[in-house]
């Protein structure tokens, strides 16, 4: 198939099976493309989300680090030439002008691409193959009970019977009632996997008398509609009417979410009027029950989605009650009050878990963002949204969509605010780290204009601070020691020791690099010392690294080494592509004083390849760290034989740093095969986007079998996401 066409089209209904069939064939062709087979879910994007949305997905989808100044699609084109793999886009139609845009753009740049889109209507650009996606075979009547096995929707209706009421079979006595409900529901998996739940207390019989009837009155009353929709809305509508009334609420209200949810965000969202927050759980185990919603145990807490064509059934009822403005408000002020929640907790021991949080509702607080900024009056709330979420842009390598989010808001909503300004600076502190010294000129002037306008201390001591970080980075490191010195106070007054810390390791910088090592150690220790008694580790990792820089610039080789070891150590997990490439640039310095050469080369490799990926320098950091990288860095060997250091992701990068200072590599420290035999089998098929029920099916093992090996697969990688092994399963061939 794909070696007729680099970009194949699986159309069909809603439920037909389209993402399974694409999932199938990405698995079985993975082993052709080295870079690997990625899944890019496109139901997570807002209907009519645009090309620059669409392209961000597949940044992340593909685990790349964005940190880069360059939009996402500048940033695909970088990377995407030189790999070899397979992109699967899944649910393209809510979006598929966006997916037309950018399709034809990756081709024309990647000649070693190949691209799986699902959808409804093609995409129509040149080049596509278009692939219908057929419906199960269905039974001929009159087939023997004994033969009915074999036949497609016989075989996935008693799978999914069978897990509802593990004695069910076909015989002779209901064989013809099973063989009329497979031709009544046409195939359509979707439909069958509902018809299969009511077998929990209705015989098959039942099913098919009370299913005849409510396809009959659907026909009659919408004879446009293509048979098969008319299948598989008769099956939703009747799991619909059998649900009691809080389950019928919340399935609705269910539709305002864009991928996966939590209990406690459903209860906050969708617990109003009828529905009381005690009734959410009991209704969502009834929904649960019959198929509607799916559950989701990978990420290590349960999580919720609905399939597409549910969701759109749900959606129409919402508007129908007209709840669908007051959901997506709700929405957005839950999402608006979790992300001052996680500001509120950030300062203490619970990053790990809140950045974790911050990547699984990724989606929701998109789609927050998106209806603010789209409904009118609302742009004021999603520029206040988008400030909240700084530690979603800055530590989890998407400094380039945060930007672009911020940056668009700031051109829609121009009128002077206090949300503006609180973006106006969190913008500034992303432009300069991906570099770009000059944008933060105009940002920094108006928020100093509208500090002194609203006589703001808060925004004062913010125009002073992020004056300070551009001094540093374009070589001013005397105006920047006074302006972090001014800002350390300002911000110690008012109480935020949030942002008196992030100013204490940016003025331990500055000093190291203005020639006053010997305080920049000590405002460096008592930073780091005091974010360790609260058990803050972000803040505490650059204030390490800053000690770090210090002792090397005094000539202490082993307590720099000891000293940004730790620092390397702190950012695991956060994603922070930028902390690391700085250690270990700063590792291969100490390596290189020490004349130890073939170490220095590694690390030198390895932080250059780390800069590579997220697509900036250490230049951006200042005249002064760019002179030290060049006076110390040592030049190749005529004969190099150090080991080649191919593409990482951030925490396979520190592991295989920390390996080289203990004289070996990642592989030397680490086992060669950290999983078993069975846990890659999973992995492999997590690497192409099944879900645990999915895995469980595809290996004949219980839901439960696959959700501890997933669970297992996240612990001994050290791991928080299913995409992060994705990331990991493409650079790691399996045992044979």
């Amino acid at each position: 198939m794909l070696t007729q066409s680099r970009l194949i089209t699986f159309t069909g209904p809603g439920g037909v099976g389209k993402t399974r069939l694409a999932l199938e064939v990405a698995h079985r062709v993975q082993g052709k493309f080295p870079d690997g087979a990625w899944l890019v879910r496109l139901t997570d994007l807002s209907v009519g989300a645009g090309a620059n949305d669409v392209e961000a997905a597949i940044v992340s989808a593909l685990g790349i680090s964005d940190q880069s100044a360059t939009s996402p699609r500048d940033k695909l084109l970088s990377v995407l030439p030189e790999r070899r793999l397979m992109l699967v886009l899944d649910n393209c139609e809510h979006v598929i002008d966006a997916v037309r845009v950018t399709v034809p753009v990756l081709l024309r740049a990647a000649p070693n691409l190949r691209v799986i889109t699902t959808s409804r209507e093609h995409l129509g650009v040149v080049g596509e193959v278009l692939r219908p996606v057929l419906p199960l075979s269905v039974p001929e009547l009159g087939t023997p009970a004994e033969q009915l096995a074999a036949d497609g929707s016989v075989s996935l209706l008693v799978e999914r019977a069978v897990a509802v009421d593990p004695d069910f079979d076909v015989t002779t006595v209901n064989a013809d009632a099973v063989i009329e409900l497979c031709r009544l529901l046409e195939g359509s998996p979707l439909a069958i996997e509902l018809a299969a739940a009511k077998l929990r207390s209705l015989t098959v019989e039942q099913v098919v008398e009370r299913f005849r009837k409510r396809l009959t009155a659907l026909t009659a009353s919408d004879v446009n509609s293509m048979s098969r929709h008319r299948s598989l809305r008769a099956m939703v509508e009747w799991s619909y009417d059998l649900c009691h009334g809080n389950a019928q609420v919340l399935w609705r209200r269910l539709a305002v979410f864009p991928a996966t949810f939590d209990l406690e965000l459903t209860e906050q969202v969708c617990a109003f009027g009828e529905l009381r927050a005690d009734d959410v759980f009991d209704s969502i185990d009834r929904l649960v029950a019959q198929s509607i919603v799916l559950t989701d145990r990978g990420t290590g807490t349960m999580r919720y989605h609905l399939p597409a064509a549910v969701r759109e059934v749900a959606a129409e009822l919402a508007d129908q009650a007209g709840e669908t403005e007051q959901l997506h408000r709700r929405h957005r002020d839950v999402m608006l009050r979790r992300a001052a929640g996680m500001l509120t907790q950030w300062w203490g021991p619970d990053q790990d878990s809140l950045i974790r949080q911050m990547s699984l509702d990724h989606p929701s607080y998109v789609a927050a963002v998106h209806w603010s900024a789209t409904t009118p009056s609302e742009g004021q709330i999603a520029l206040e949204l988008l400030g909240r979420l700084r530690y979603q842009w800055l530590l989890n390598g998407r400094l380039a969509e945060g930007r672009m989010r911020i940056e668009s808001m700031l051109a829609a909503e121009t009128s002077p605010s206090a949300a503006r300004a609180h973006c106006l600076w969190v913008v500034t502190w992303i432009a300069l780290l991906q570099g770009d010294h000059e944008s933060p000129v105009s940002w920094l002037k108006e928020l100093q204009s509208y500090a002194m306008e609203s006589d703001d201390e808060v925004f004062a001591a913010h125009a002073r601070h992020w004056t300070a970080l551009r001094d540093l980075f374009t070589g001013d490191t005397a105006a920047a020691v006074g302006g972090f010195s001014r800002a350390v106070e300002d911000h110690a007054a008012r109480g935020d020791r949030e942002m008196e810390m992030t100013a204490r390791y940016m003025l331990a910088s500055a000093l190291a690099t203005d020639g006053a090592a010997d305080r920049a150690l000590a405002e460096a220790r008592e930073a780091a010392t005091l974010c360790e008694q609260h058990g803050e580790r972000s803040a505490r990792g650059y204030a390490e690294w800053a000690a770090a820089l210090a002792h090397w610039l005094l000539g202490h080789y082993d307590e720099a080494e000891r000293t940004a070891r730790r620092a390397l150590a702190l950012r695991r997990g956060f994603g922070d592509g930028i902390a690391v490439a700085l250690t270990t640039d700063l590792l291969g310095w100490i390596a290189g004083d020490r004349r130890q050469f073939g170490r220095a080369r590694v690390l030198s490799r390895t932080a250059m390849g780390l800069w590579q990926a997220i697509g900036t320098s250490i230049g951006a950091f200042g005249p002064r760290l760019s002179g030290f990288a060049v006076a110390h860095t040592p030049e190749p060997a005529p004969a190099d034989t150090s080991p080649s250091v191919r593409p990482m992701d951030v925490d396979e990068a520190i592991d295989f740093v920390l390996g080289v200072l203990d004289g070996a590599h990642r592989s030397a420290r680490l086992p060669s095969e950290p999983l078993t035999k069975r846990e890659f089998e999973v992995a492999a098929l997590v690497e192409v986007g099944l879900s645990n029920r999915e895995i469980a099916e595809r290996l004949v093992i219980s839901k439960r079998t696959a959700d501890g090996h997933v669970e297992r697969i996240l612990s001994k990688l050290g791991f928080a996401s299913r995409a992060q092994v994705a990331a990991w399963m493409a650079r790691h061939p399996s045992p044979r």
